[in-house]
């Protein structure tokens, strides 16, 4: 069933934003699972509204929480601060705390141990709660995190898609620039970033919360960054990609020393976000102690979900 929590937007300020709760008919729950949510540009596929594939694990006896984020569900009104992991992990921190009444409500006995999964950018939110979890002074202990082909790494995401002059998921973009000018208050005027026909549409095509990423990648039409974005948010040196770059380094979870066990999966043939992120994450981890990372040939991105979703099934 959908709900609607407390909870705070990027600068601080408190914000009623919503999710959706899945729980099993049987009243002794195995765990609580958090499951952080996929890049979404369309209001309709905010968990709050569709049926959500990770209810499967309520069949498994765990309850599962799933987060809209800011800018979706409740609070579709608001800018979406795509990949400022510490909001979206506030907004499952804060919902994962709402748990102990609604449970204790229904009857239901559970462990403080909670199961935190996501792929894409859910993975890197997924990774940004247990970090949370783990850094905050509270009863919750992460019993296993699983992130799937996340941007752990956004800046150097960032300077790799600069370097190649691509982009896998051009609608990233729009949600970066958009995302991140509103969440820092930077000040940028979109004509120093876009161009047409993404220049003319942004307010139809990514603010107006109507259609997804695959329709707006279309609509853009490449995904050649010089043909999507202005010579001057191109250059490396320029104030304003000097500017993005920090916000995007700030927003980086490689070289957290992750406390918590955890299983990462990468597939080679990743199109959308880099391998760089994953590989980045292991190498500078501190200690790799409990942390199995899984990079194969999974097929592309939405490939590669499959037998991620598969194996986090199976080991719950």
């Amino acid at each position: 069933f959908p709900v609607a929590y407390w909870s705070s937007d990027a600068h601080g300020d408190s914000l009623m934003v919503s999710g959706r709760v899945y729980l099993p008919k049987n009243r002794d729950l195995k765990g609580i699972v958090i499951a952080n949510h996929y890049t979404i540009t369309a209001d309709a596929e905010a968990p709050s509204n569709m049926l959500s594939m990770e209810s499967v694990l309520a069949m498994k006896g765990y309850a599962v929480i799933l987060p809209d984020y800011v800018g979706y569900g409740l609070s579709r009104d608001h800018i979406h601060p795509y990949l400022h992991w510490r909001n979206a992990a506030q907004t499952a921190v804060d919902l994962l705390n709402c748990m102990p009444q609604l449970l204790d409500y229904y009857g239901y006995t559970y462990p403080i141990d909670v199961i935190v999964t996501g792929y894409s950018q859910g993975g890197a939110v997924a990774l940004g709660v247990t970090r949370m979890i783990e850094e905050l002074d509270s009863n919750w202990i992460v019993r296993k995190l699983y992130a799937g082909a996340g941007p752990y790494d956004p800046a150097g995401t960032y300077l790799y898609s600069m370097e190649r002059n691509e982009m896998g998921i051009p609608a990233a973009i729009p949600l970066i620039v958009m995302g991140l000018n509103d969440a820092y208050e930077l000040g940028f005027a979109l004509d120093e970033f876009f161009l047409d026909p993404l220049l003319s549409n942004y307010e139809d095509w990514v603010v107006s919360k109507k259609h997804t990423v695959t329709e707006i990648n279309q609509w853009m039409g490449s995904t050649v960054m010089s043909e999507l974005m202005t010579e001057k948010a191109l250059q490396l040196d320029s104030p304003i990609a000097e500017t993005l770059y920090e916000v995007l380094r700030i927003n980086s979870n490689v070289g957290y020393n992750l406390l918590s066990p955890a299983y990462f999966l990468h597939s080679l043939e990743d199109e959308v976000v880099p391998l760089l992120n994953s590989t980045n994450l292991r190498e500078q981890m501190p200690n790799n102690t409990d942390k199995t990372y899984d990079f194969d040939y999974y097929g592309s991105h939405m490939e590669a979900s499959v037998p991620f979703t598969k194996y986090v099934y199976q080991d719950l």
